[in-house]
């Protein structure tokens, strides 16, 4: 309680009335984090955010490069040990294999919206995406349909898994809160999530 009440009482009047001894409230708050300490908590938030950002798909080496062009400069080594400590690991790494045999581009129609992001009423234009989230030591992933009109999110979807069922149920919500009629344009990515979508 006290230390929610910081800047409004003075510790001395709040130990006073509750009756504790200012010595001990210090003991249980304990020393304020030195600079390093807060530098290294404000580079491991930067690394967990930006890992989610880029969908897992970045090493330690481009996520170094992209905390430096943000203005928190630090080595792979550094990055690496945080990613270690996290438990995450990019899913394009060494241990990740493509197979060529396989078609990627199975199930895609054309790049109808073509970077026209502007739409002259709701329901016209939406777009989706998937977006992962560090939360209690594992990943979350986030479908969201967007309409372009408003900006408004009209469907979404979170789950503990990436597989298909998490872009439909986005989907089938933002359909189900919308009026939709013939000529809407949904894009995405072009993820395997959506491009499995009918």
């Amino acid at each position: 309680m006290i230390a929610e009440h910081l800047g409004q009482y003075t510790v001395t009047l709040m130990c006073r009335v509750l009756e504790v001894s200012r010595s001990g409230f210090y003991k249980w708050r304990g020393p304020p984090p030195c600079a390093a300490q807060l530098r290294r908590e404000r580079v491991e938030n930067k690394v967990v955010e930006s890992f989610g950002e880029f969908k897992a798909r970045y090493g330690a080496p481009r996520l170094a490069l992209e905390l430096k062009a943000a203005g928190l400069p630090c080595s792979k080594n550094f990055v690496a040990n945080i990613m270690r400590l996290r438990g995450i690991r990019a899913r394009n790494g060494k241990g990740f294999h493509y197979r060529p045999a396989s078609p990627t581009m199975i199930n895609v129609e054309d790049n109808l919206l073509r970077r026209r992001f502007r739409a002259e009423g709701p329901n016209q234009k939406w777009v989706t995406d998937i977006a992962y989230i560090w939360v209690n030591g594992r990943w979350l992933y986030l479908a969201t349909v967007m309409d372009l009109y408003s900006r408004t999110i009209v469907g979404w979807k979170l789950d503990t898994s990436t597989a298909e069922k998490l872009a439909m149920d986005a989907l089938s919500m933002a359909f189900a809160n919308r009026n939709v009629q013939p000529g809407l344009i949904i894009h995405s990515d072009r993820g395997v999530q959506f491009r499995t979508v009918k």
